[in-house]
């Protein structure tokens, strides 16, 4: 050795000499570690605090910007939650999730092109709320058997017939997919709602309709319920004999575009006057529920997808130690 072990071993002399070189060499560098890292302790608990006060402070400006300017949050929140895990699965080499991700985004984009076209087709209302009903009902399935299969792992239920690491590593996968892409859907839709019905005109956000609301019109498509009387006009064929919904507002819906804008758009007011929609009337099946446990745990996945790792950059650009903590 090439410094003599000092006495803070608590060992006794007699055990020292007992011991072999390789003991004694084992011992020394143990000593050289503890001395080298001595007051680390005291420096890893400040590291610590100021990422919890940095994680509390970043929820509070995320609250201030979502309240104070929600269109742009929104825009910044589905544009990471929408790149982030692509810039991941490109530097880990998730070739399956990235096969995944192309094919939706594909189909997505179509989907969106579709949705801010002026003049709106009337049958794009159909088809953006039937896309991401198959992508909504998809997810939550894969999310809940993903979610099923970790149970079963957990209760040694499933080592008795798959080997408990394969199918926890497939339980995890499928709840992170249909988690993933669960929220993504409901994100893409709130901002095509919004899009098709302020194309309509019979929708505004922030104000009055631009176009005043005829009794035998759909305000999502803009297309005839029914023929009104004495009417010279040739009405869509594929819509006309569609069954239609009646609020209690007295408007009248085509049953397939109420349904898409309160249950998949998320909407639970009137199209045309804003008056509040009890979504229970919609509940013909277990996929009509709200599921409000479900719809959290996605606005969680948001937040650990997008805003935990803009936490973690910043503080790291704000304070470098604190990029250490984050990683050990």
């Amino acid at each position: 050795m090439d410094q003599p072990l000092d006495n803070s071993t608590g060992i006794s002399p007699e055990a020292l000499a007992e011991m072999s070189p390789e003991q004694l060499d084992r011992l020394h560098k143990e000593q050289e570690f503890r001395k080298e890292h001595a007051g680390h302790e005291s420096q890893h608990e400040t590291m610590a605090f100021v990422l919890i006060f940095s994680l509390f402070a970043a929820q509070f400006l995320i609250l201030f910007w979502k309240k104070k300017h929600f269109r742009s949050y929104q825009a910044f929140s589905l544009g990471g939650l929408w790149l982030i895990p692509f810039i991941f699965g490109l530097t880990g080499e998730w070739w399956r999730f990235l096969a995944f991700w192309s094919i939706y985004s594909v189909i997505n984009c179509w989907v969106i092109y579709k949705a801010s076209r002026a003049p709106l087709d009337g049958a794009t209302p159909r088809l953006v709320y039937r896309w991401f009903t198959i992508v909504y009902n998809a997810s939550f399935v894969v999310g809940v058997t993903g979610y099923v299969i970790v149970m079963l792992v957990l209760f040694n239920v499933a080592t008795l017939i798959f080997d408990p690491k394969d199918a926890m590593s497939a339980g995890i996968l499928f709840l992170s997919y249909g988690l993933y892409f669960g929220v993504l859907g409901r994100d893409f839709v709130e901002i095509c709602s919004d899009r098709m019905a302020a194309t309509v005109g019979y929708y505004s956000k922030d104000g009055f309709p631009r176009k005043h609301l005829r009794s035998h019109i759909c305000a999502v498509c803009n297309q005839a319920t029914s023929i009104p009387v004495g009417s010279l006009v040739e009405p869509d064929p594929t819509v006309i004999n569609e069954p239609v919904h009646h609020l209690e507002c007295k408007h009248v819906f085509h049953e397939k575009c109420i349904r898409g804008w309160c249950l998949i758009g998320k909407k639970d007011i009137c199209p045309y006057c804003k008056e509040k929609v009890d979504l229970k009337q919609f509940q013909k099946n277990p996929w009509d529920t709200q599921q409000q446990l479900y719809l959290n745990l996605l606005d969680g996945v948001r937040y650990l997808v997008v805003w935990q790792p803009v936490s973690f950059k910043s503080g790291a650009i704000i304070w470098p130690g604190f990029g250490l903590v984050c990683m050990g």
